[in-house]
């Protein structure tokens, strides 16, 4: 199967149960969250649930989060993620792309914190909360796992795409 590069940029931060979603232009340096899927009802549901959430866009390059150790190397979870991601990508028609993950999810908890600091709020405990609540909660943290996950990928190849016009001008 020939992949593209006529298509958007999408990044995946996968999850045993959940996968979130974020998408990038085909020139964008900005990735955005889309939304999350449920996996439990198979790889094929799946790939048509992706399929949906992007209303049919072509995708180029599919951003895997990859849970790596902290000497950089792949477990049992990482490998699976990855190879996850991997037949995904085939099923698109995009190339697959594997981006550390490490400490997003730590990220995003310090950075929530922060930001209710600098509004003068109190981190509230989390109580508790109705269903309803609990899903749009799930569903924002996983997409914007993605988007980090995108994010972070964008930036390195936007770095790399420059160094290659430096080093052509040498």
């Amino acid at each position: 199967m020939s992949r593209t590069t006529d298509g958007c940029a999408v990044g995946i931060d996968p999850g045993e149960r959940w996968v979130g979603v974020a998408r990038a232009g085909l020139d964008s340096t900005l990735a955005l969250p889309v939304g999350t899927l449920d996996r439990s009802a198979g790889d094929g549901a799946t790939v048509q649930a992706l399929r949906d959430l992007l209303g049919g866009e072509q995708v180029s390059a599919l951003v895997i989060g990859v849970p790596l150790r902290a000497d950089g190397r792949e477990d049992v979870q990482a490998r699976a993620f990855r190879e996850f991601g991997e037949a995904l990508a085939f099923a698109l028609g995009a190339t697959c792309v594997a981006q550390d993950e490490r400490f997003s999810s730590h990220i995003e908890t310090e950075t929530s914190l922060a930001a209710n600091v600098d509004r003068g709020r109190k981190a509230r405990s989390p109580g508790r909360r109705s269903v309803q609540r609990q899903r749009r909660e799930r569903e924002r943290s996983h997409a914007a796992a993605a988007a980090r996950i995108l994010q972070r990928w964008l930036d390195s190849e936007q770095g790399r795409r420059a160094q290659a016009r430096v080093d052509a001008e040498i």
